[in-house]
């Protein structure tokens, strides 16, 4: 069984920018949402509420709104969210007030690797930041690989798109 590439709103926003070519970036989009439907990708509802303060308007937030249907695992168990802290608390900023969607994005992934399936968080949370951890540097403590996006399309077999 191929791995459960679990992606947050850092790397979707990217995706349009990898596709080397105007003219494919239809068929680009349209691999990651059949392996969104082959249940090989995803990413929690609050990373598409991310995408929306950033993208709203453009064609990759119409694509994340639509593809988003396609998605098998999506939906993160409180108690996955309190492992995650317990584990990595410096993973989420306690001052702000708005939902850590990282912390979500590290449940998702880690919730689906309990199964016993590979899953792999695919992140551009790269750089550390003074008030939280940054995703990547995060998920060797929490026992999960993580990837940039290119890294993920090469995996995912897509790298003439890039």
């Amino acid at each position: 069984m191929p791995p459960l590439y679990v992606i947050d709103a850092h790397a979707l926003l990217t995706l349009p920018g990898l596709c080397s070519s105007e003219e494919r970036v239809y068929s680009f989009f349209d691999r990651l949402t059949d392996e969104m439907a082959a249940g090989n990708l995803t990413f929690p509802n609050q990373v598409l509420q991310d995408c929306k303060k950033f993208a709203e308007g453009e064609f990759l937030y119409t694509w994340i709104k639509a593809a988003s249907a396609h998605r098998k695992h999506y939906r993160v168990d409180n108690g996955w969210q309190e492992e995650v802290l317990g584990t990595c608390e410096d993973l989420a900023d306690f001052d702000d007030d708005c939902e850590q969607t990282q912390v979500i994005v590290a449940s998702l992934a880690l919730m689906n690797a309990d199964t016993g399936r590979q899953c792999i968080v695919v992140t551009e949370d790269r750089l550390g930041l003074p008030n939280r951890l940054c995703l990547s540097d995060a998920c060797p403590s929490l026992g999960l690989e993580s990837m940039t996006a290119t890294e993920m399309l090469q995996a995912m077999n897509m790298a003439d798109f890039i």
